[in-house]
Formats: C-alpha cells, structure tokens, sequence
C-alpha cells in the first residue's frame, strides 16, 4: 500500500506485510492548519489482528500530540495507551515507534524514538546521509560496549529489543533534530534488510524522484532482501515514510 500527501511539507507512505500476512507495522501522517506535519510509525511486536488494530491506534496517537506537542509528547503519550500489562488471559499488546515532526515555518525536522524504528536525513545540496537514530537493541548495546567483540554475536541479538514502546519514558526515550529537508523513518523489516544498502538507495533515488518514488524502491527493495536467520527466515513487515520539506526552509 501507498499513500502521498501534498502539502507545504510532501510525504509518502509504502507498506507491507511480512510473511504472515498479518502487519504489526502501522503508519500515520497529521497535518496541522500552519503547515507542520508529524508522521508516526508503529512496529508492533508479534503478528496477529489484535496488534494490527493497536498498532494503527498507536500510530494515530503518536502523530497527533506529536503534531501539536512534540514528538516527545506523541511517543509517550502513546505509550501512555499500553503502558498496563493487561490481564493474563489477554495481555497488552507491544511495540516499538519513530515519530517525527517538520516544521517548514522554522525549517527543521524533530525526532523522537524507542527500540528499532529508525531515521535518516539527506541533504539533496551534499547528497550526505545520516543516521539520526541509535536502535534499542541488545545488539547495538554490545557494538558500543565492546565494539572489538566478534560480529556474529552482536548480530545475533539484533532482534533483542531493549526498551519497547510500553516501557517508554522520558529517560529511555531518544530524540534529536536535523536542518536537512528529506527525513524518512522506517522500519526494522525495510533498514535491516537492506544494511548499507538504504543510503545509497537513498542517494541514488532521491535525486531523481519524488518523496513517493524513493519509498516504493526502498520497500520493494527490502521485500526482495528481507530473510532473518533468527525469525527462521521468515520476511517480516515493512514499513518506510518519507518528509520533504519545501525547497527555501
């Protein structure tokens, strides 16, 4: 599925669900009346429609306070939804999120992020890519801690999530803010898959085509790598959103 907007700020949506058929992935994209534009992405942990449903309500939360309070108040305020285990017979369900807000009036882009969701900007003048956002996982942890230690074992736990969307607060939640126009989130089953390979998709496409070209090749590009040895080589859902602020901000 795809969806593009037209705003001062012009987005793009693609999703799709992994092997299971069943998304956790969920995408939201608010618009305020001055032109200031949030996007959420919600990674629910697990696949059944029980996650769908929240992951999409996760997603609506996150973007709407983020639209008007910041992306801060949107990713906790959502995490505020499950932050309850529920009860035994039927738990809460869980997940990871990105949510970003551009604000063309002051030409930037802020970011608020927990566990995997992920962020890059690029700058079309330098063509740079950046990273914006560290993932909460088990396997990042051992690259920093001991970043000499043998690969295979941080990669091992790379789908070990730290800190999940429930267990968010203001002192686990990450954020950070870019000047450059192009800003696009995604999730584990599109950055994973594709590794290296994401920014120089994004360096190769992005100077060429529009917000909803450039996530249409990252997705299928994911669909056609995505194979995890440790989901048994299961594809998993995959979701990208992209912002582009208007040239002069």
């Amino acid at each position: 599925m795809t969806v593009t907007q037209t705003t001062g700020v012009l987005t793009a949506v693609a999703t799709a669900a992994g092997a299971t058929g069943v998304t956790g992935d969920a995408a939201y994209v608010h618009t305020l009346a001055d032109g200031t534009v949030a996007a959420c992405l919600v990674d629910g942990i697990g696949h059944s429609p029980r996650i769908t449903a929240r992951a999409a309500f996760l997603a609506e939360v996150g973007a709407r306070i983020g639209a008007t309070r910041g992306p801060l108040h949107g990713l906790l305020t959502a995490a505020e939804m499950i932050s309850d285990p529920g009860p035994e017979d039927c738990p809460e369900e869980d997940a990871v999120a990105v949510v970003a807000v551009a604000h063309p009036d002051r030409g930037e882009v802020s970011i608020a992020w927990t566990g995997d969701c992920a962020a890059w900007s690029y700058d079309p003048d330098t063509e740079k890519v950046v990273r914006l956002t560290t993932d909460h996982t088990m396997g990042e942890f051992l690259r920093q801690v001991h970043p000499g230690g043998p690969p295979a074992r941080a990669d091992h736990h790379d789908d070990w999530v730290r800190v999940s969307l429930a267990r968010s607060s203001i002192a686990t939640v990450r954020e950070t803010e870019t000047t450059a126009r192009l800003v696009l989130l995604a999730s584990d089953g599109v950055h994973k898959p594709l590794g290296d390979g994401f920014a120089d998709l994004i360096r190769s496409v992005a100077p060429l085509h529009g917000p909803q070209r450039l996530v249409d090749v990252l997705l299928q590009s994911a669909l056609a790598r995505a194979v995890y040895p440790h989901q048994k080589g299961e594809r998993d859902d995959a979701t990208v959103i992209v912002l582009a602020l208007p040239e002069g901000c």
